[in-house]
């Protein structure tokens, strides 16, 4: 009887350990039964295996259609990633005590602010892992720099995990399915795998005091949508803005929260399309510039196109270093006139394509231009720029699409 309940339990600990990592020194080239060379995921999971991070079930199957469970995911990330130790061994989780196997792993991504656990205190290591969490997890973990703001579907701007989904589309980590993130769907073992290994070859953003292009953008693009969403909801749930306010220090500066954000709350509207800050989409890879004036302060100007609900204006953002975390500290918007943003044919084709970038098979083709006039709207000064004019032919048949030059609008 002793016998037969040490094999159980010796069993139950390999199958436990299937998807932790191996020594990497040990790695091999074995292929699993049921993950065929026309697998989707086939080369990830082959490239993870030998690598020595996946070592699969003792039967030789990997068993891709299974959810990843949240301890494995905090595993697996501390293992690519090596986590420093925290300083102290504390219970921060009431499921997760000091003897669980995956304590340590979990405590490090905890110490490094990777995952909070729930409202309940628990961190539930056994639940699988929404593709949603996914994104926050390996967004956080590896760093990444959101360089674009995502379309999805099913995922709204003013979503929690948004930002974070972003930051792995814009990165090649995620593709999405069909237009559509998906975010309460359970990760598969396979499409873990397949996760960890793109965010591996993007690799870690770098760090330093001097700030990265691709950082400033991350900036400019991710902190205006966070801190949005924090001052939408808060006025859903009808909060003070003193109930408020604390969300927000992670993210702006005293200065600015007790600023700015504080004058601006009481117009804040939950059933309109109107926001404090512009939604950026391509402007900062056409038009952006940044300065570091010391390794605690960030500089950022850019553009925001018009379209049907704002115009088109200049952008101007200051970023802080407080606790070694970047926060946003002022903001300032001007709308175009005499100066405007000049856009060239091949930015204003860019434009375009944007407007048209969820229909497929999308051919887009110059016709000619215009000299239109404008007025400054402070001087009243008229002003000269230039209406380009394309045709779009999508399945749905051929539109005539017109694009400004001063302010990007496209109609």
């Amino acid at each position: 009887m002793k016998n037969t309940l040490r094999v159980l339990v010796w069993t139950a600990l390999v199958l436990a350990l299937s998807l932790v990592f191996a020594d990497p020194n040990e790695a091999s080239a074995k292929e699993f039964k049921d993950v065929s060379k026309k697998h989707p995921n086939y080369t990830a999971i082959q490239e993870m295996q030998k690598a020595g991070y996946i070592t699969g079930y003792p039967d030789g199957t990997f068993r891709p259609g299974e959810p990843v469970s949240r301890k494995h995911v905090a595993s697996l990330l501390d293992q690519v990633l090596k986590f420093p130790q925290p300083p102290t061994d504390k219970l921060v989780f009431t499921d997760v005590p000091k003897n669980h196997m995956y304590y340590k792993p979990i405590m490090k991504l905890y110490n490094k602010g990777i995952i909070s656990g729930g409202m309940d205190g628990k961190f539930n290591p056994n639940a699988s892992i929404t593709r949603i969490q996914m994104a926050k997890m390996l967004d956080l973990a590896f760093e990444l720099n959101m360089k674009e703001p995502a379309q999805f579907e099913d995922l709204h701007f003013l979503h929690w995990g948004y930002v974070h989904a972003s930051a792995l589309y814009s990165n090649g980590v995620t593709k999405g399915d069909k237009g559509k993130f998906l975010p309460n769907q359970s990760v598969t073992r396979a499409h873990y795998a397949e996760f960890l290994y793109r965010a591996m070859k993007v690799g870690k953003s770098p760090s330093g005091s001097s700030v990265t292009k691709e950082k400033a953008v991350d900036l400019t693009m991710r902190l205006p949508i966070v801190i949005e969403g924090i001052r939408i909801q808060g006025k859903v749930d009808n909060q003070t803005y003193n109930q408020l306010r604390s969300k927000q220090l992670p993210y702006a500066t005293k200065a600015f929260v007790d600023g700015l954000l504080k004058e601006d709350y009481p117009s804040v509207c939950t059933e309109c399309d109107s926001f404090l800050f512009p939604g950026l989409t391509i402007e900062p890879s056409m038009r952006f510039n940044y300065k570091q004036p010391d390794a605690n302060t960030l500089q950022v100007h850019t553009v925001s196109f018009s379209n049907v609900l704002s115009s088109g204006g200049f952008v101007d953002y200051a970023f802080k270093k407080e606790s070694g975390s970047w926060k946003m500290d002022d903001f300032d918007w001007t709308e175009v006139g005499k100066k405007n943003f000049e856009l060239t044919k091949a930015e204003a084709e860019r434009v375009v394509k944007l407007n048209y970038a969820y229909s497929s098979n999308v051919k887009i083709t110059y016709v000619s231009q215009a000299k239109k006039t404008g007025e400054d709207p402070v001087t009243k000064e008229k002003y000269p720029f230039t209406e380009y004019k394309f045709t779009v032919d999508t399945k749905d048949g051929r539109d005539t699409v017109l694009v400004n030059s001063d302010d990007g609008l496209a109609y």
